[in-house]
């Protein structure tokens, strides 16, 4: 009878499966918004967020970066960056920042400028970083600016005038997402990936860019980021 009852149940779903009444059944209610409710819920949402952790891959200026990196809300960061196959370390704690790394990666940085025993030194400890400098490294809130309302167009721009397509429901990192795309300006298409359930965080952004695209995943939301500031002889002085 169970056998009986399986196949049944099997027949049914292959049958729905072709219609729109399976997609009713299988699509959840936030997916079936409209583009423009769930951008504002999104936005909403990543407002709300205290910290996140931050990984893919960047191009800036048509430099391609990796990036590991975990931040919150009152300017701890800790994490790496990788610039050519370098490794790139960062710490932050407040208006105190901090970096060290590879030779390679300093090297890339200074456009290949700097000498030989400067790598060296760079290479061997924490360069302390201070200024406008050290309040631009992880700024959380410039990050979070760009999701008030999930923004395609950049901070400051107005993404209610992107039109927005609401796609299909996946799964990214083991939670049910929804796609928005859009393409702002007709230069280049951005894609995000939204939590279908509450809180409906941004889970995952993508933009073609040439220029300033790449591919970005948040995961671990409101998690303490706890940050070590390095010993203080480990530390560049001039």
């Amino acid at each position: 009878m169970r056998t009986i009852h399986a196949v049944a149940a099997a027949v049914t779903l292959t049958a729905l499966s072709g219609c729109s009444v399976y997609d009713d059944l299988t699509t959840s209610d936030f997916a079936k918004q409209d583009g423009e409710a769930i951008i504002a819920a999104a936005g909403d949402a990543m407002q709300d967020v205290s910290s996140l952790r931050m990984t893919g891959q960047v191009r800036d200026k048509g430099e391609q970066y990796f990036v590991d990196l975990s931040l919150d809300r009152d300017d701890r960061c800790t994490g790496t960056l990788r610039i050519g196959g370098s490794h790139l370390d960062v710490r932050r704690i407040g208006d105190r920042a901090w970096v060290k790394g590879e030779a390679g990666a300093f090297n890339r940085l200074g456009g290949g400028r700097l000498h030989r025993t400067a790598l060296q030194r760079l290479s061997r400890s924490w360069l302390p970083v201070e200024g406008k400098a050290a309040a631009s490294l992880c700024d959380f809130d410039k990050l979070l600016k760009t999701f008030r309302v999930v923004d395609f167009d950049g901070p400051g721009g107005d993404s209610e005038d992107v039109p927005t397509t609401v796609g299909e429901e996946s799964s990214v990192d083991g939670q049910t997402v929804v796609q928005l795309s859009a393409s702002p300006g007709g230069a280049h298409d951005e894609m995000v990936w939204v939590r279908s359930e509450a809180p409906h965080h941004v889970m995952r952004i993508e933009s073609t860019a040439t220029q300033d695209g790449g591919t970005l995943a948040f995961s671990e939301f409101d998690q303490d980021v706890e940050v070590e500031a390095p010993a203080r002889k480990d530390v560049l002085r001039p």
